[in-house]
């Protein structure tokens, strides 16, 4: 049996997990598969086109993890999905994207992806069978924000392998399918992997109120500046439709709640770790938690306009484990 057949064979295959006595809404398993996890398709000359991805979860649901320690966390809410093995398969590529784009030291600030976090992924996915684990940004506040976030020392430590994308040969062109982003310079890392993990911080930002999934992918482009030359709102919403991570987990331990992104800010802790394979769904549910309606973020209303994802969060399960 092939690849494509074996993950489509699996998605079909999937059971709901059972919520009883979780106090939560139960909606039921999408089972939704759309070919092979990750990697990108090509035409006959071999060029990047629009990526193919797997749910391998239940879309309709979210996991939230609560307490502060980084380990637990990590296994409690891959546990609640089904398993990081329904995802991650022997031999598999991951790229998991992380928010480190301030040079800021970790945990205090509360503006970085918590690298202990990070580290607990990366171990999950390797235990998994991952031949290998990349983690990777393109920090606007230059290459020392891999450093002095310790994403690097932390991933690095755990088995993976931690840099900076920014250099032309990072990105290739390719054809988002866009009104707006027509074509986008985008991560070569991420088109070549099988699994992308894209893994936020919740917090304040200046131009968007509040960064989160559907935000954090623009660190997967080389020219942002285009966003905010056109329709900054609708750009993230056609990026992340051209290519929706596998999984999206969201750092809400604690994070900024103004003078974001740079910081320093006011500091509030959520001790929450969401889990979703809905982008828009989960940036809802965060922009609940900040205190925020998501019809008042733009972009998480162009992306459910697009059918990037569900912004009632009333339609999604919440499990909270």
């Amino acid at each position: 049996m092939d690849r494509r057949k074996f993950i489509g064979g699996l998605g079909a295959g999937l059971l709901s997990l059972s919520l009883a006595g979780c106090g939560v809404k139960t909606l039921g398993n999408s089972g939704e598969t759309n070919g092979n996890n990750g990697g990108a398709s090509g035409d006959a000359a071999g060029n990047k086109t629009k990526p193919v991805t797997a749910s391998v979860y239940d879309s309709k649901k979210l996991v939230i993890a609560q307490g502060t320690d980084p380990d637990s966390l990590i296994e409690k809410g891959l546990s609640a999905l089904g398993g990081i093995g329904l995802l991650v398969k022997k031999g598999s590529s991951v790229v998991i994207k992380p928010n480190y784009s301030v040079p800021k030291r970790p945990g205090a600030d509360a503006i970085t992806t918590n690298p202990l976090l990070l580290a607990a992924l990366v171990k999950q996915c390797l235990t998994a069978g991952a031949k290998e684990v990349k983690v990777i940004d393109f920090p606007f506040g230059g290459p020392q924000c891999l450093v002095l976030s310790g994403i690097k020392d932390a991933v690095e430590k755990a088995g993976g392998k931690a840099f900076d994308i920014g250099k032309q040969n990072d990105f290739t062109e390719v054809d988002t399918g866009g009104v707006t982003l027509k074509k986008v310079m985008f991560s070569k890392d991420v088109l070549d992997a099988d699994v992308l993990i894209n893994f936020p911080i919740l917090k304040h930002h200046a131009m968007t109120k509040v960064t989160m999934g559907l935000k954090g992918m623009m660190g997967l482009v080389q020219d942002r500046q285009y966003f905010h030359r056109t329709d900054l709102h609708q750009c993230i919403a056609e990026l992340t439709a051209y290519r929706k991570p596998d999984l999206t987990i969201l750092d809400a331990i604690k994070g900024i709640t103004d003078r974001g992104p740079m910081g320093p800010g006011t500091i509030k802790e959520w001790n929450q770790v969401v889990f979703g394979v809905d982008p828009v769904a989960l940036d809802a549910y965060g922009a609940n938690l900040f205190g925020l309606k998501p019809e008042e973020i733009a972009y998480i209303t162009a992306a459910a306009k697009l059918g990037v994802g569900e912004i009632d969060t009333q339609k999604i399960t919440v499990q909270k484990v």
